[in-house]
């Protein structure tokens, strides 16, 4: 179980993956060592699996994100449709979902033609997809993790 100072560390690490031990030690109170063990303890709860940096894509030429409804042709071949997907750059999320489609996907490009090329040639190329629908997202308003 997890207590109130872990969940101020997991909140702050939310927001500021970058956030060092003794920034965290100072806003709960404890030595950078008290919480590097907390830290450890977390990962090895498999609570904290990781950090990441948040990149701007569209800084970088990648201007068209869009969500894409899969449906499958068939029942009890989502792995299988996961692992296609995996392999595919340009998809950045998936999810199995309940609904209208089997999965919903996030998917990052430069431009409509990239994104027309990677639903013709990717996506809708792989055995169990029966069909796909797009909805291109015009702006990313927020983003940001739950609070704990």
């Amino acid at each position: 179980m997890i207590d109130q100072t872990d969940r101020k560390i997991l909140n702050i690490l939310s927001k500021d993956a970058k956030a060092s031990l003794k920034e965290l030690g100072n806003a709960c109170n404890m030595s950078p060592t008290a919480v590097h063990l907390r830290l450890k303890k977390l990962e090895d709860q498999k609570i904290v699996t990781g950090s990441k940096s948040l990149i701007d894509t569209y800084q970088l030429g990648y201007q068209t994100q869009s969500f894409i409804g899969i449906y499958f042709n068939k029942a009890n071949i989502y792995r299988t449709v996961s692992k296609a997907l995996l392999e595919i750059d340009e998809v950045v999320e998936c999810n199995y979902t309940t609904g209208n489609f089997s999965l919903l996907i996030k998917v990052v490009c430069r431009d409509n033609k990239h994104l027309t090329e990677v639903l013709s040639n990717k996506i809708q190329t792989i055995d169990g997809v029966a069909r796909t629908e797009t909805f291109i997202c015009l702006e990313q308003t927020f983003t940001r993790e739950i609070e704990f």
